[in-house]
């Protein structure tokens, strides 16, 4: 039987808690914008070129002609994916963080701490949660390993995607494969220039991720509202 809630309570943890909610239905719109703008992006370049390729075909040496066909081929398949889905990855992290120092935030005024989630000295941003929700809320922010490492794998992406244009060398030692089949299992593609080996996300992964933070955050945030506000007793 599901809990009845009063209107007080829902207005309360929906207006005045800041819950995820509305951040991730953007992602959701973001998303979906992403995907067709890339689709759309990729026909209009595929065009362009061809277009362009037919009336020179006639006067161009084939040497010309081929390369510009590969440069096609790079941008649809490298350039196109990794501005489009690979910023979106990293506004799916900064998601991530921002709702969650907007939870430990309301947490430290509801209890008046003198200190919150980034004054705790505990390593990385994932080490700070699990401290900081264990110690003020009794809150175990990661009591499932396996997500834990999932979304630590998401911030090394993250990580190499923004600092070091996804190089395989930055990623995580989880998301290191052998060749294009091994990473393609992984939901990324590799590829390759003259001096660097970098990887893109597919769509498959980006989707992945969403959902990874998407019911990661709703489950913390709900564990934090029931614990800072519980229903009183009828």
């Amino acid at each position: 039987m599901s809990k009845t809630i009063s209107l007080d309570r829902l207005w309360h943890q929906v207006v005045e808690y800041p819950g995820p909610a509305s951040r991730l239905a953007a992602l959701e719109v973001a998303y979906r914008a992403v995907e067709e703008q890339l689709a759309h992006a990729t026909a209009q370049e595929t065009v362009r070129t061809q277009a362009r390729l037919a009336r020179e075909s006639a006067t161009s040496d084939p040497e010309d002609i081929q390369a510009k066909e590969r440069e096609l081929s790079r941008t649809i398949d490298q350039i196109l994916p990794k501005v489009f889905r690979g910023g979106l990855l990293l506004s799916v992290w900064s998601v991530f963080e921002a709702c969650v120092k907007d939870m430990a935030e309301h947490t430290r005024r509801e209890r008046n701490l003198p200190f919150g989630l980034q004054e705790l000295r505990a390593g990385d941003f994932l080490g700070q949660m699990e401290r900081f929700f264990e110690a003020v809320l009794g809150i175990k922010a990661f009591p499932d390993k396996k997500v834990r490492k999932q979304i630590e794998e998401l911030k090394g992406l993250r990580n190499a995607l923004a600092h070091h244009d996804g190089n395989v060398e930055e990623l995580p030692k989880s998301l290191r494969a052998t060749g294009d089949k091994g990473y393609a299992a992984l939901g990324l593609t590799m590829h390759e220039d003259l001096h660097h080996d970098y990887v893109v996300p597919n769509a498959e992964y980006v989707r992945q991720s969403l959902d990874l933070v998407r019911v990661y955050l709703e489950t913390l945030s709900e564990q934090v509202y029931d614990t800072l506000h519980p229903e009183p007793n009828d």
